[in-house]
């Protein structure tokens, strides 16, 4: 009895692997540029929330402080209201630009 011979499928299992790759590379070089995208993307939106005055409150300096709660910078609360100091502090926290804005606002 004769064995049979073996039939290579020529065109199919080359074609393959070239293709698997091709797909690999593009869906990497795909997700590089999303990454990339992103970076760019978050550096312009926190880059414009620091470049537009905004200063975050440091827990560091604020442990020991005690804040100077005037009538001007309380309002609408009254001096001796338990959030008075918290309101004070976001008051002071302001640029003079954005505090004179804020005084001229309620006048």
């Amino acid at each position: 009895m004769t064995q049979p011979e073996p039939i290579i499928a020529a065109s199919g299992a080359v074609r393959f692997p070239r293709l698997y790759a091709a797909i690999k590379w593009t869906i990497i070089t795909s997700l590089i540029l999303l990454a990339l995208l992103a970076a760019a993307f978050w550096t312009l939106v926190l880059g414009g929330f620091a470049g537009s005055g905004f200063r975050a409150f440091s827990p560091a300096a604020g442990a020991g402080d005690s804040i100077v709660v005037t009538p001007e910078c309380a309002w609408p609360l009254g001096v001796h209201e338990q959030d008075a100091s918290t309101v004070c502090r976001m008051f002071y926290n302001l640029t003079d630009e954005q505090r004179a804005r804020v005084l001229a606002r309620r006048k």
